[in-house]
C-alpha cells in the first residue's frame, strides 16, 4: 500500500501523536508498504520552532523509511487558544495545498488528531484523490477542551462539531485508542461498525535497544543535571501542561520533605506550558528533592526509565473517564513500578495489570499513600514493575498493534470506500 498519515506532530517532537505514528510508520514500512507523512517543522510543546529547525516552502526528508514532508506553519509561541488555533488553521492550510500535487497517488490517507482540524485536510485530500480515509482519534475535540474549561461553548464549537459528524461519517474506518472513546464516537456519528480500538502502546523491540544504548548516558545526564543519583529516583517524562495535573506532585515532594522524609526524589522530564511555573514554585518553595529538567529526545527515555526506582503517570481529574495517557505503557515496558494517579480506564489498566500503586486523580493522600506502600516493601515493588512489563508484552507491543491497524487499512483498500 502507498499509505499517507497526515500528522501535525511527528519525529523528533515529544508526545503521543509523534510516538504514534513514528511507531506505526515504521511497522508499516517493515511489512512492505510505502509511507509518507505529511507534518509541519518541530514546535511542540511550546508552539515555536525549534532552534535547529529552520522552515521553508517545503522540506523532504526521510526518517526510517518514511518519507517525511514538511510544510509551514504560523507558529507566534503561547498557549492563548488565539495563538493555538493560528497554529492549527496554518497547518491545515498549508498541509492541504502541499498534498493536493503529491508526485504519486495513495491508496488510502489517514488523517490523526487531536486538532480536529488535520482530520479535515485529511478528509479532503482522501476526497481529491478518491481513496479511503482513516480518521484516528487519541482525544475528543472539541468536546474535551470544553469540559477541561479551556474553551468555551459556542458557534465556533458547534461549527467544529458539525465538521467532525461529517469526518466520522465520511471515514472508511475510524480508530481510536480505548473503549470508552470508541463508545462516544458511535455517539457523536461514527457509522455502525467504523470503529476500531487500537491503542497506544510500546515498541519494545525498539524500546529495550534505546535502554541499552542510552542508560549509561541517561544517568550521567541526570547527574550533570544535579539530580542525587544516591536517591530512589520517581521519573516523570512528558509534557508539563495543564492536563497533567504536574502541581500536585509538587505538593507531595513538600510535604515529604516537611517530614523529614529523603528516600525519594522526583525529576520532572520535558517541556510545556507549565515549566517556567514548575521551576518557580521548586525555587519559591525551596524543594530540595525535585528536579525540573530536559526536554530530551524520546530515545533517552527508555534509559531514563532504566535509572528510576519508579515512574510516574498522572492526569488532574477530568470530566471523561476514557483517557488512558499513551506513557503508561512504556512506564510499564521498562519494568519498573508505575505511580499512577488518575481515574477511569487508565486505573483500571493499572489495576488489571497490578504494575504499582493506583491513586484518584488529584487524591495527594492517596498517592502519598501509594508511594509509601511501595517503599515499605521492595520485593513486592519489584514484582509489580515485573507485572507491568508482562502486561504490556501480552497486550501493548507496538509490533501487534501496528498488524491489526495494517488489517484495518487493507480492509478498507479492499472495500475501496472512498468519498
Amino acid at each position: 500500500m502507498r499509505i499517507l498519515i497526515v500528522s501535525q506532530f511527528f519525529h523528533p517532537e515529544m508526545g503521543a501523536p509523534a510516538a504514534r505514528f513514528g511507531d506505526l510508520g515504521r511497522a508499516f514500512v517493515q511489512a512492505g508498504d510505502e509511507v509518507t507523512v505529511l507534518t509541519t517543522f518541530p514546535n511542540f510543546p511550546q508552539g515555536r520552532i525549534y532552534p535547529d529547525a529552520h522552515q521553508r516552502l517545503m522540506q523532504t526528508e526521510t526518517i526510517d523509511g518514511i518519507s517525511v514532508l514538511r510544510t509551514p506553519i504560523l507558529a507566534l509561541g503561547g498557549h492563548t487558544p488565539a495563538r493555538k488555533a493560528t497554529l492549527y488553521a496554518t497547518f491545515a492550510a498549508s498541509a492541504l495545498l502541499r498534498g493536493l500535487p503529491l508526485r504519486h497517488k495513495p491508496d488510502i490517507i489517514i488523517g490523526t488528531t487531536p486538532p480536529p482540524t488535520v482530520g479535515y485536510t485529511s478528509w479532503l485530500l482522501a476526497q481529491r484523490y478518491r481513496v479511503p480515509h482513516v480518521l484516528d482519534v487519541r482525544d475528543i475535540w472539541p468536546e474535551a477542551v470544553v469540559a477541561a474549561g479551556r474553551v468555551k461553548a459556542g458557534p465556533a464549537v458547534q461549527a467544529l462539531e458539525g465538521l467532525n459528524r461529517i469526518v466520522l461519517q465520511g471515514s472508511a474506518a475510524v480508530t481510536t485508542v480505548s473503549e470508552g472513546k470508541k463508545t462516544r464516537l458511535e455517539e457523536l456519528g461514527a457509522r455502525p461498525g467504523t470503529v476500531h480500538v487500537l491503542s497506544n502502546g510500546a515498541d519494545l523491540a525498539r524500546f529495550d535497544r534505546e535502554s541499552r544504548e542510552t542508560r549509561v548516558e541517561a544517568r550521567a545526564w541526570l547527574g550533570e543535571n544535579g539530580v542525587p543519583l544516591d536517591k530512589k529516583l520517581v521519573i516523570y517524562a512528558g509534557v508539563f501542561n495543564p492536563p497533567q495535573g504536574l502541581d500536585l506532585v509538587l505538593d507531595i515532594a513538600k510535604q515529604r520533605q516537611a517530614a523529614g522524609d529523603s528516600r525519594l526524589h522526583f525529576c520532572l522530564v520535558g517541556d510545556g506550558s507549565l515549566r517556567q511555573h514548575l521551576l518557580d514554585r521548586v525555587r519559591n518553595e525551596g524543594l530540595q528533592n525535585v528536579s525540573v529538567i530536559g526536554p530530551v529526545d524520546r530515545k533517552f527515555v527508555p534509559g531514563l526509565y532504566h535509572a528510576a526506582w519508579a515512574t510516574l503517570v498522572i492526569l488532574r481529574p477530568r470530566k471523561d473517564n476514557h483517557t488512558v495517557p499513551s506513557k503508561i505503557y512504556e512506564s510499564m515496558a521498562s519494568a519498573r513500578p508505575v505511580v499512577l494517579s488518575a481515574d477511569g480506564e487508565v486505573a483500571t489498566i493499572a489495576k488489571t495489570a497490578d504494575c504499582g500503586s493506583v491513586s484518584a486523580a488529584g487524591d495527594a493522600p492517596g498517592l502519598q499513600a501509594g508511594l509509601d506502600a511501595l517503599l515499605a516493601d521492595d520485593a513486592r515493588a519489584d514484582a509489580q514493575g515485573r507485572n507491568g512489563r508482562t502486561y504490556v508484552e501480552l497486550n501493548n507491543d507496538r509490533a501487534a498493534i501496528a498488524a491489526r491497524f495494517r488489517a484495518v487499512l487493507l480492509n478498507a483498500v479492499g472495500q475501496g470506500r472512498a468519498p
